[in-house]
């Protein structure tokens, strides 16, 4: 069935490619698009002399299978769902590739005050978080961004209120914090919830939804994003967090610190440019841990003379693209640093280069990707592999 439903998908993007544009229903004051991604990638890595390698790990993928519907009813509502049959059968949640992308309506009745979202769908933080990975040269996001040190997807309410013809965005939400393991139906014992702000500035034109300069602006386009996210966890005695809620950034689940037993802060920046095919993206996020236990793991049994009861965490990333009209290619090149814990010494660094050429647009895209384990000189971060190539194809409709 799975692979009849599949199939389906590519039939229907097929055909729709050339349009490049959803498939519409409408009946007057309701509209209804069909949309969806399909995309397969072959996987390869090189080990370091000595280290056990993971051959299964060199393989094809199935990337996406995405089916997606957006409705409008009137001016005043929009309802979006997209569900990701190439994961659906994951026994492990993959944040970067959930199986339930989006599950929302939206309210659009107060625009002197907010639109309101209500449901499952993207956090507003990062603006890497919200580009989804098809609009990107890359297969796969920086470390810091990826969905192990914070969740990209989440239950909540959402506000957004616009100004000056969408240069200025302003979110604010509250969600369950438990991220993407909200959908097994229940929060962790904690009982919290998480507060989301975020406020972006662009001029002359909107936030972009892609990282290239594809439309090779012959004006300069700026966006700055700020950001902040908080919760607090305290488990009762005896408690522990859902499978999966503290993420599995690190190989002793112990030190995962997606979500924590205590206090997490998250304060993060973004800024873009585009220019005649040229772009650049620049992002940074630092993480404060607040420890309800003096002998949480996380403090990794300092004194508390030491620590003061917290752990600091934090990353960034940077990425030059260069978009070639008359060879419908993106050529990208991002180097990316992740400190996993200010206890532990070292940082883990990384450089990823990409070629993407566009058959037709994003519509229908190969990617290549090549991904280097740069330094790994961090002992509770330590990757096994030193390269990795991917490449793949990519069939769009949106």
């Amino acid at each position: 069935m799975k692979k009849i439903i599949i199939a389906s998908f590519v039939l229907l993007f097929a055909t729709s490619i050339f349009a490049q544009e959803p498939v519409k229903i409408n009946n007057g004051n309701h509209t209804v698009a069909l949309t969806g991604v399909f995309s397969t990638y072959m996987n390869w890595r090189d080990y370091s002399p000595g280290v056990a390698s993971k051959p299964e790990k060199n393989t094809f993928r199935l990337k996406d299978a995405r089916f997606g519907m957006e409705g409008k009813i009137g001016d005043e509502y929009e309802y979006k769902l997209q569900l990701d049959f190439a994961n659906i059968s994951n026994a492990v949640i993959d944040p970067s590739s959930p199986a339930l992308y989006d599950a929302s309506f939206t309210y659009k009745g107060w625009k002197k005050i907010a639109n309101v979202t209500i449901g499952y769908g993207r956090i507003p933080y990062s603006l890497s978080s919200l580009i989804e990975h098809e609009w990107s040269p890359y297969w796969t996001r920086a470390e810091i961004v990826k969905g192990d040190c914070f969740a990209r997807r989440d239950l909540g309410v959402k506000l957004t209120r616009s100004f000056w013809k969408d240069r200025i965005k302003a979110y604010a939400g509250v969600y369950t914090g438990v991220g993407e393991v909200v959908l097994s139906g229940t929060n962790d014992p904690s009982g919290s919830y998480e507060y989301v702000g975020r406020l972006e500035v662009c001029y002359p034109d909107k936030m972009p939804k892609e990282y290239a300069d594809t439309k090779v602006r012959t004006t300069p386009n700026f966006a700055l994003g700020v950001n902040a996210r908080y919760t607090k966890r305290n488990l009762p005695t005896g408690t522990k967090f859902l499978a999966g809620q503290v993420g599995y950034l690190l190989d002793d689940t112990t030190l995962n610190f997606k979500v924590i037993n205590g206090e997490k802060f998250i304060y993060g920046a973004d800024f873009s440019v585009e220019y005649m095919g040229f772009s650049a993206q620049a992002e940074g996020h630092l993480i404060k841990g607040i420890l309800q236990n003096p002998n949480d793991p996380l403090l990794m049994g300092l004194p508390k003379t030491l620590t003061n009861g917290y752990f600091k965490a934090g990353g960034w990333f940077t990425q030059v693209n260069y978009f070639s009209k008359p060879i419908k290619t993106i050529f990208s090149v991002r180097y990316d640093e992740l400190n996993a814990n200010d206890l532990v010494s070292g940082i883990t660094k990384h450089l990823a280069t990409s070629v993407c050429y566009q058959l037709k647009g994003y519509h229908s895209m190969i990617r290549a990707e090549f991904f280097r384990n740069l330094s790994q000189t961090e002992s509770i971060n330590v990757s096994k592999w030193d390269n990795q190539w991917r490449i793949g194809w990519q069939l769009q409709v949106e």
